[in-house]
């Protein structure tokens, strides 16, 4: 990317991460104060990207819901929902209980799935098998189309996460009430969560690859062929490029949130 496009998108970013604290700040301020304090411990954890991700606590339970299917993934979990400019609507934010990656890193490819610990620990078993499943679709339909080593559009993005959905619904039989249900679950849980930007979740996973590469290098998996390993080289360099910018803006955002907050309880103390 040229200085100056550069130089104009972080300024854009930066601007919008600030615009999205006001509307996390309303949510805090909102909170019991029990539960606004530890969201903001949560918030002041989280800007260390070592302390986004960890292996999950009910570990045998993903495994188990999953199936063989998981074998080839590394799972994490955290305690932040991501969110991000949504796919469907201008102007609009999507949140996400649950993400995954395929990563590039000292020469194999890497797939990892992250989800929130509260909804792990409040959703029912066929919903969490369900939301796993998704994320499973999605990976096999995004490595279909990285074939062709590229990004995706934004209606190649929709298509992926609509197609995925219908294929993951379809197979374990979820009812509409139970799409409902989870759905009233996400909603909560990107209300009385912290939050962090998907570029920050994005770097902080790879952070967390590094960290623990020696524990997890067996998921790692060779290049189908030298066009897609050059492809890898050049995403781990662009990604690697804008680590340290997604951190910083992190801490600004967290920072934001706390000052827009503390400017709302001005005179309620």
């Amino acid at each position: 990317m040229p200085e100056a496009d550069r130089e104009r998108f972080e300024q854009d970013y930066k601007d919008w991460l600030l615009l999205m604290a006001r509307d996390a700040s309303h949510k805090l301020s909102a909170m019991l104060p029990k539960r606004r304090s530890a969201v903001i411990d949560g918030y002041n954890r989280l800007k260390n990207p070592h302390s986004v991700f960890r292996h999950p606590i009910d570990a045998e339970r993903v495994e188990r819901l999953a199936g063989d299917r998981i074998s080839s993934f590394i799972v994490v979990e955290t305690d932040a929902i991501t969110f991000f400019p949504s796919i469907y609507s201008s102007g609009a934010l999507d949140f996400a209980v649950a993400m995954n990656r395929r990563f590039f890193y000292n020469g194999l490819w890497f797939q990892i799935i992250a989800l929130n610990s509260e909804y792990i620990h409040r959703s029912t078993d066929r919903i969490l098998a369900f939301a796993l499943d998704h994320e499973f679709e999605m990976s096999r339909i995004y490595m279909e189309i990285s074939m062709n080593l590229r990004s995706l559009s934004p209606d190649e993005k929709r298509g992926v996460v609509d197609s995925a959905q219908s294929i993951s619904t379809e197979r374990l039989k979820i009812t509409q009430e139970e799409l409902i249900e989870d759905e009233k679950l996400m909603q909560d849980l990107s209300t009385n969560e912290p939050l962090i930007p998907k570029p920050y979740a994005e770097s902080a996973m790879l952070i967390y690859l590094e960290d623990n590469y020696d524990s997890i290098k067996q998921y790692g998996q060779k290049s189908r062929e030298p066009e897609e390993e050059l492809f890898g080289a050049g995403l781990f360099k662009e990604f690697r490029s804008w680590s340290k910018f997604s951190q910083r803006t992190y801490g600004l955002f967290v920072s934001e949130v706390l000052s827009n907050l503390r400017d709302a309880n001005k005179g309620y103390a």
